[in-house]
């Protein structure tokens, strides 16, 4: 399990782990989905592009 602060602005900070299994590094985008159940998943913004476009 990974845990993750929210700073005071908002932020969030992506535990190494989490970036590593996404893919993402600095500058790159992630998009927060909620499912029907109502359970947010984090996924890479760039995998979901290629998904659209298939």
């Amino acid at each position: 399990m990974n845990l993750a602060k929210i700073s005071v602005n908002g932020q969030l900070t992506l535990p190494i782990e989490i970036r590593k299994r996404l893919d993402v590094k600095g500058g790159d985008k992630v998009l927060f989905l909620e499912n029907p159940n109502g359970e947010i998943v984090i996924s890479n913004a760039k995998d979901m592009t290629v998904e659209k476009a298939e």
